[in-house]
């Protein structure tokens, strides 16, 4: 009897640690997708975040060199004089502001001059943390008519 004994207990003993190994790989590996599906979002974030700075940057870019044709475009956005602010919601769509989860805020950059209009944009998200930036560059033509010509050797 005391050989099924031992037999028995050495046989719970080894369920026993079976089991607490199995209990630790687990919190371990669950641990590993939770922070994989982190990363996923936050890169989904971003990819989204970048794509819409650059949909803004391109309307900038073929427009005349000021905000107008932003507020033409996104149907929803808002002028605020020296900037126009985007609203987004959570698949990064043109939404109305109540609806809004991210923001992009355009506003023309002071290093601006008659032949260069700079644009900063900005996406950010409801707590107001920046997502992306990316700064928009429109060339202003300039007509032949505008440019004062000196004499070439002071004639």
């Amino acid at each position: 009897m005391k050989h099924t004994h031992s037999k028995n207990s050495l046989f719970l003993m080894e369920i026993i640690l079976n089991l607490l190994l199995f209990s630790v790989l687990l919190v371990v590996g669950l641990q590993f997708f939770i922070h994989a599906h982190t990363r996923t979002e936050e890169t989904t974030q971003l990819h989204q975040a970048v794509s819409s700075c650059a949909s803004v940057a391109a309307v900038f870019e073929r427009g005349d060199g000021t905000l107008n044709d932003l507020l033409e475009t996104y149907r929803y956005s808002i002028n605020l004089d020296d900037k126009i602010i985007i609203y987004l919601n959570s698949d990064f769509n043109e939404c109305k502001r109540k609806k809004a989860t991210y923001f992009l805020s355009v506003s023309l950059t002071p290093d601006s001059s008659d032949t260069l209009s700079k644009a900063s944009i900005v996406c950010s998200d409801s707590n107001a943390q920046a997502l992306y930036q990316l700064t928009a560059c429109h060339y202003n033509q300039q007509k032949a008519n505008n440019l004062q010509t000196q004499p070439i050797g002071g004639y």
